[in-house]
Order: structure tokens, then C-alpha cells, then sequence
């Protein structure tokens, strides 16, 4: 919970590091009601895809997600041996060490052709299965499924069986998400384990139907890449996976689902020759080099309709250093245009100019305060919490003074992100008129508003008192100063020589020296 409530998709000054703190004392509270029914809301958050469409992440109710936490942390020995029977998985999640940016690391993209390349050995023919939705469409019963089989599960639902410990975690998981039953969250690091927990059982599962018929097999979270020595016998292997995955109330992606020749690259090919752009070779940078990569990525994503050749590109600026190069002045204009036009790529375009303003190098805020004033406005409008999130942060970060307007026009946003973000700001004296979010006379602790209203109330922003289920838990942590937003904190990160401005843990892809990075989500 220290490191994983909050979807890595959000900017650096979301930060859950001191529920730790504030949660001592409360535990044992929690843990002698954790079979009352007290449903709560989760705060959505309107992310980007590469290809131009949205997805939603979330953060669940910080509470809530204690007992889901909790309960994960003390069956931790079941997960890991759920995890040991699949043997297709390259994406079984690492718990990381306290303090570190994320509590789970999963084995990145760049993993794929590596794995892929070994596993399928001879093989053929590759059958490639996507499964649909696979995050919203996790049947949260499944989950005690994957631990005691689907015919126990059914035959003792209680949430606080002995015999079927896992309808425990299943009931915390509804909880957090107001009852429902389909779907887990995307964005929190419980909810991977969670996921990954159910499909490894399925892939133990299509291993002992149709073991023998398959050469190898890979699968990153939702995708498989199994190796096949016919044509028949990939359509009957696919028949197979297709029945596994029904009786966990899942399908398959009938679009990104073929059969095709082995020889066919992993990789896209635009990816490939992007990446000989982007690497220094003997002559080092120079105008001409970056020019050249910039161009390449621009028509790249131009032909392939997707953000993820600026998000290479501005990858390969973090490794070059430009942040504090002679070449920033051409980067930065660079920059200013791309977030206009490749939504996907604008956090990884703001965290390089944090980097340098971090630095304290000059950073051209008459550029940034007029793209922000564009794109926060559209984006305001259209409840895109991402590109409004992110703007925002980097002018704070890079002490750019909003103007009252914008400032008032994210005070009327409905988003408890961007409501917290305010109130925030406000307190730390970064808008200096206080916001009128109009949080009323009682704050809910249950409601897709819990987190604007647990910082307004542990900020002393708002003097109101909590109601709903969770009143008495949140009145405890605001008299605990609970900090869930802190500004300073990743400035403070990044001002170390040599550290990335770009976390390779944090945002997608692995800290690893050698990584090839293919990253293209």
C-alpha cells in the first residue's frame, strides 16, 4: 500500500508512502471488522492508449484497499506457488524492497522476443491470443476459483471460510469497487498480483489438456505467443485455451487472435529500425543525429497510428542526457509541439522537463504556461484527467505561475484527482486564492470523492467531519496528517547525478542496463 495504491500512470506527487505512518494504530481496528459489508468507490482516472483511444484506471479507497493489501501480504506463500504453475508466464510480478518506487515490478515488453524466441524452439507456427478486457472482465469469484478449484469455491461462498480462505480476498475486492462482481481495478499493484494469480491457474489448466501438443508458449499478463508444429494443431489448442478461459468467464480478443508462421517478427519492424536512430554508435550525438530521430519517430508513429515511437524517442532523449545538453533549446521546442499532437507520450515529455528544471537549469515557461492553457482547457472539457494532470504538475514543479482562470477551471473539475491536486496546491501556497471545490458539510468516506475529501480534511482545508462507512478510519488518519500528494519529493529524487528522469521501474519498462526497450503500450 506504501508503494502501489496509486496507478503508476498518475504524476510523482501522487504518493501513498506514508499510509504506513498514518495506518499504525489503526490496523488492528480494521482487521476485527473486515467481514462488514462497507462497499466504497474508487476515483477514476482517464488514461491514454498509444493508438489514440482512452482507458481507465483507478484508486481505490485507501482503506479498502488495506484489507486486500493486508490479505495479500499474509497468503503471500499461496501466491507464489500459484505463480510456480504456470509455465508460460514471463510476467509473474517481483515484489520490490521497501522504499522503492513501486511495490511490484512485472517483467517488461522488451521481455517478449526474448523469451518468446527461446520458448517456442522449432515450432512452426504461432498461435497469438489476446484475452478480451482482461482486467474489467476478471470475474472477482475467480479468484477463490484459482486457489480451490471452481467446484469447492461454489460449494462454501462464505467470506470468512475456513476451509476456502480466498473468498476473503474476493469479498475485500468487492468491497473496494462497490460490489461488483466483474472486473478488477486496473492501475493498483494488488490488482496485477490478483490478476496474474487467476491466469497462471489457467495456464496450468490448458497445460494438462493440451500439454503435449504444444512446442512452447509465452504470456505477458493478458497476451500468449504458443509455438505449434501444424496449422490443425493450433486451431485445436485455440479451441482448448478458448473453453479454460470460459469456465473463468473470460474470452479471447477474436480481432488480435491468429495463427501465423514463426518466422514473422515479435517486433514491429518500425520499432526495430526506430531503435537505430536512437542509439549513439561511434559518432555521438550531434544536431543532425537528433534531428534525424525526430523526424524517424514522427513519421513512424504517423504510419502506425500510435504514440509509441514518441515514447521511444523521448526515451533515447532521457538516455542522451539532453535535459542538460547544449541541444536542449532545439529538444524543448521539440517537446512543446509533440505533447499537442501524442497524448500518450506527454508524461514521459513532462518528466524530462522536470528533470531539467530539477537541475535548476532554464526551462521556456512562456512556452509551457501556453500549451498548458490549450491542452488543460480542452482537456477539462473533455474529462481527460491525464494531459490535465500531468500539465499541471510539471507547471508546478517547474514554479510556473497558473493563471487565476485555469485555476479556476480546475476547481470546477468533478475529479477527485484534480481536486486533491488543487487543494494541495493551495495549502503548499501554489494557488493562493483558496479554491471553492464546494466539499460541503460532510465529507464522504465512501464515495469516488474519498481522496480530495481525506486530503482537504488532513490538509486542514476543510474543518467537516467524515460520514459514510468509513467515517471513524478516515477522522483517524486526518488527525494523522495523512500526506497523500507531496510535490517535493520526486524533484528532490531526480536532482541526483545520473538519476533518470524517467523511472525505468516506475513507468513500464525494467532497470536493466542492457534492456532492449521495446515498450509499446
Amino acid at each position: 500500500m506504501n508503494a502501489g495504491l496509486y496507478p503508476e500512470t498518475l504524476p510523482p506527487c501522487f504518493v501513498s508512502s506514508d499510509a504506513k505512518r498514518a495506518f499504525y494504530g489503526l490496523s488492528g481496528k480494521l482487521d476485527d471488522a473486515k467481514f462488514s459489508v462497507r462497499k466504497t468507490n474508487y476515483v477514476r482516472y482517464s488514461g491514454t492508449k498509444h493508438d489514440g483511444s482512452r482507458r481507465f484506471f483507478a484508486t481505490p479507497n485507501i482503506v479498502s484497499y488495506f484489507q486486500t493489501s493486508s490479505f495479500i501480504w499474509r497468503n503471500w506463500r499461496k501466491f507464489e506457488s500459484n505463480y510456480a504453475l504456470s509455465k508460460y508466464s514471463i510476467g509473474a510480478p517481483k515484489v520490490m524492497d521497501e522504499g522503492d518506487e513501486r511495490a511490484v515490478k512485472v517483467p517488461s515488453l522488451s521481455e517478449l522476443s526474448k523469451r518468446t524466441s527461446a520458448n517456442l524452439g522449432y515450432a512452426p507456427f504461432i498461435l497469438k491470443a489476446d484475452i478480451a478486457q482482461c482486467f474489467p472482465s476478471v470475474y472477482t469469484h475467480s479468484i477463490a476459483w484459482a486457489a480451490h478449484g471452481i467446484n469447492e469455491s461454489k460449494a462454501d461462498t462464505e467470506p470468512n471460510s475456513a476451509a476456502n480462505k480466498f473468498n476473503a480476498l474476493d469479498f475485500f475486492v468487492r468491497n473496494s469497487q462497490r460490489g461488483n462482481t466483474r472486473g478488477v481495478l486496473v492501475g493498483p499493484d494488488g490488482y496485477r498480483l490478483i490478476a496474474e494469480f487467476v491466469l497462471s491457474k489457467i495456464d496450468s489448466e490448458l497445460e494438462e489438456i493440451v500439454g503435449d501438443t504444444i512446442v512452447g508458449a509465452v504470456r505477458h499478463v493478458d497476451d500468449y505467443y504458443i509455438g505449434l508444429r501444424t496449422e490443425h494443431d493450433a486451431q485445436s489448442v485455440l479451441s482448448h485455451l478458448r473453453e479454460v478461459l470460459a469456465t473463468y468467464e473470460l474470452n479471447l480478443n477474436d480481432q488480435k487472435t491468429k495463427i501465423h508462421s514463426s518466422l514473422d517478427p515479435i517486433n514491429d519492424l518500425w520499432a526495430q529500425r526506430l531503435r537505430d536512430h536512437v542509439e549513439l554508435g561511434w559518432f555521438g550525438l550531434s544536431h543532425e543525429k537528433i534531428e534525424r530521430a525526430v523526424s524517424e519517430a514522427v513519421d513512424s508513429a504517423k504510419k502506425t497510428g500510435s504514440d509509441s515511437p514518441i515514447k521511444i524517442l523521448i526515451r533515447a532523449f532521457d538516455e542522451w542526457e539532453l535535459y542538460s545538453s547544449e541541444y536542449w533549446d532545439f529538444v524543448e521546442q521539440n517537446l512543446l509541439r509533440i505533447v499537442q499532437k501524442h497524448p500518450h507520450a506527454l508524461d514521459y515529455a513532462c518528466l524530462i522537463v522536470a528533470k531539467r528544471a530539477a537541475l535548476g537549469l532554464q526551462v521556456d515557461k512562456n512556452g509551457w504556461l501556453s500549451v498548458a492553457e490549450i491542452v488543460v482547457g480542452r482537456s477539462l472539457a473533455l474529462n481527460h484527467h491525464h494531459e490535465t494532470l500531468w500539465l499541471v504538475w510539471l507547471l508546478i514543479v517547474c514554479g510556473i505561475r497558473m493563471p487565476m482562470s485555469m485555476e479556476d477551471e480546475l476547481a470546477k473539475s468533478r475529479n477527485a484527482h484534480i481536486r486533491a491536486l488543487v487543494v494541495q496546491a493551495h495549502i503548499d501556497g501554489v494557488i493562493t486564492r483558496k479554491p471553492k471545490l464546494a466539499l460541503g458539510s460532510g465529507l464522504s468516506s465512501a464515495d469516488e470523492n474519498w481522496l480530495v475529501n481525506l486530503v482537504a480534511r488532513s490538509q486542514d482545508f476543510s474543518k467537516a467531519r467524515f460520514s459514510d462507512c468509513y467515517a471513524e478510519e478516515f477522522e483517524f488518519l486526518a488527525d494523522r496528517n495523512i500526506n497523500l500528494i507531496y510535490f517535493n519529493q520526486h524533484i528532490e529524487n531526480i536532482q541526483a547525478e545520473g538519476r533518470r528522469a524517467i523511472s525505468r521501474t516506475r513507468y513500464g519498462y525494467d532497470d536493466d542496463e542492457d534492456e532492449d526497450e521495446d515498450d509499446l503500450w
